[in-house]
């Protein structure tokens, strides 16, 4: 028998006993032989997401990436076991490398390749460590073929930094009238905390919306419109937010707080999101039209306005028009609408007033109190009541009608008294 037809890892046993029938060669081959199944697990290696975790909330997580290089044989399966400290107590497992932490420590997750029908009712979270689950397997010195990272991927999960940054308070607010411009001012209370490397700068929100529409060094803005007005200081600093990011008009308070550590964000700053807050009236009379000569007719006069435009009437005011006599503007009656009517000659003037409108009206008496002493009461003529009335309304000059009338209307002629409505 040359046995040097036989090539290791090509030549069979089939092929070995068809050699000896072939040649009639005496010999025996023991086909059954001694079978031997070699398993060979290996849980290869993993990386870490990130070397150190910090708590922001309550809870973090640790988690790692497989690098491909398992070996899991047919009735083999790959776990993950989460460890805790130097000591490898085992405290989870999971079929992905994920887990979520609530202390901090040093976290190692360990894969484990093992026998699919292998009881792991032997592994006691908190008590069982990873050296004692190596212990079992072969490659520890034991009798399981099974395969476990025992390095595994570490990461360290500790307490975040503090993020001591307090925006602080403001003094200021309230109600504010204009007259087209209206200055807003308020006051710092010296309770804000600005690291080293942090700024200051003031913003002025619109609305309830905190819609950013300004900002400044000092928490002072001056305002042409009406409305609801926030002044907020904002603690920054300029490394971790870019202030570029704000568009007047667009972003509001709300958007850059959701960008930081108190909103639910990752940067370390502080808006002071309440702020002081203002509330803006502009009342505006308007302005009228009309005027003129007017005579009494059967004893009376119709006195009419036309609105000429230009009212502004804030939420929580009210429009009404004024009728005065004389040059002393002594108020004679008050209306909902410019049209009066008067029994009596002389100079009248029809007047608009726009003011708040739980306003007490009782202080005026027709016949005596005058629009000048209204107007004095107002914030236009150097009062603090914030009303807007038109001093200057249009005048009538009412005089007695002329009975030597010669003024005829004549008669008018229909071209067609039948017309049918369309539409």
């Amino acid at each position: 028998l040359d046995l040097s037809v036989v090539e290791p890892g090509v030549t069979t046993g089939g092929d070995v006993l068809a050699l000896l029938a072939a040649n009639n060669i005496c010999a025996s081959l023991d086909v059954a032989g001694a079978a031997f199944n070699i398993s060979n697990p290996d849980a290869g290696t993993l990386t870490a997401v990130a070397d150190e975790v910090c708590f922001e909330t309550g809870v973090v997580t640790i988690a790692a990436v497989p690098n491909n290089d398992a070996v899991i044989p047919d009735g083999y399966s790959l776990l993950y076991v989460l460890t805790e400290g130097s000591g490898l107590v085992i405290q989870n497992v999971s079929t992905t490398p994920s887990f979520t932490v609530a202390t901090v420590g040093t976290y190692t997750i360990h894969s484990f390749v093992y026998p699919s029908d292998l009881d792991l009712s032997f592994v006691v979270p908190g008590v069982t460590t990873g050296f004692e689950v190596n212990a079992a397997l072969v490659q520890g010195g034991g009798t399981l073929c099974a395969s476990l990272l025992v390095a595994g991927a570490v990461t360290e999960a500790v307490e975040c930094p503090l993020c001591s940054v307090d925006a602080g308070t403001l003094t200021g607010g309230g109600e504010v009238c204009s007259d087209g411009n209206a200055q807003l001012e308020a006051v710092p209370n010296g309770d804000a905390n600005v690291p080293t490397g942090f700024e200051t700068i003031y913003v002025l929100t619109a609305g309830d919306e905190l819609v950013i529409v300004n900002a400044g060094a000092t928490p002072s803005f001056t305002v042409q419109s009406g409305g609801r007005y926030t002044i907020h200081t904002l603690v920054y600093d300029p490394a971790t937010l870019d202030l570029g990011v704000v568009q007047f008009g667009t972003t509001t308070g709300f958007d850059v707080n959701s960008l930081l550590i108190q909103g639910g964000g990752t940067i370390c700053a502080s808006l002071d999101v309440a702020g002081a807050t203002f509330r803006v009236n502009d009342p505006d009379a308007g302005t009228l039209t009309g005027g003129g000569d007017v005579c009494l007719e059967n004893g009376e006069a119709q006195l009419t306005a036309g609105i000429g435009g230009g009212a502004v009437v804030p939420t929580g005011y009210t429009q009404a028009y004024v009728l005065t006599s004389g040059s002393g503007l002594v108020i004679e009656q008050l209306g909902a609408t410019p049209e009066f009517t008067v029994a009596e000659e002389g100079l009248y003037t029809i007047h608009s007033f726009v003011f708040p409108t739980g306003l007490d009206l009782s202080g005026i008496v027709p016949g005596v109190t005058t629009g000048f002493d209204v107007n004095a009461l107002l914030v236009q003529g150097g009062g603090e009541l914030c009303a807007s009335l038109l001093v200057a309304g249009p005048q009538f000059d009412v005089a007695a009608c002329d009975n030597d009338c010669l003024a005829n209307a004549g008669s008018i002629t229909p071209n067609d008294p039948l017309v049918c409505w369309q539409d």
